[in-house]
């Protein structure tokens, strides 16, 4: 019984040290539009972890609820930054940023 009841938990203990960790980040995310907007919110949600992405087209702010078992910010950003628009921590390459609309288009 006592074997049972060790085992139990150790079972317990090694799932409570595995459970994810959710975690909510916000990260500066340049764009215009309503364009942009679903651009950035789809680019953060196509990385394996994230659970919501908002961006804010006003203050520039992305929010994201993500899972830290699975991801990070900074593949978050790297994400974002693939899909065209620059981040706090990841700069949109010349060919990304070269794919977004006109309209789209906040570098001066």
């Amino acid at each position: 019984m006592k074997k049972i009841a060790f085992m139990f938990v150790a079972a317990l203990a090694i799932c409570a040290s595995a459970q994810a960790k959710t975690v909510k980040k916000s990260f500066k995310a340049d764009g215009k539009c309503e364009m942009c907007q679903a651009r950035i919110q789809k680019a953060c949600k196509s990385v394996p972890g994230v659970m919501t992405a908002s961006w804010n087209q006003k203050s520039k702010v992305c929010n994201v609820v993500f899972d830290d078992s699975k991801t990070n910010l900074n593949k978050i950003e790297k994400a974002v930054a693939a899909a065209g628009h620059d981040t706090d921590k990841a700069k949109a390459s010349a060919a990304a940023y070269g794919k977004l609309p006109g309209c789209c288009k906040y570098r001066k």
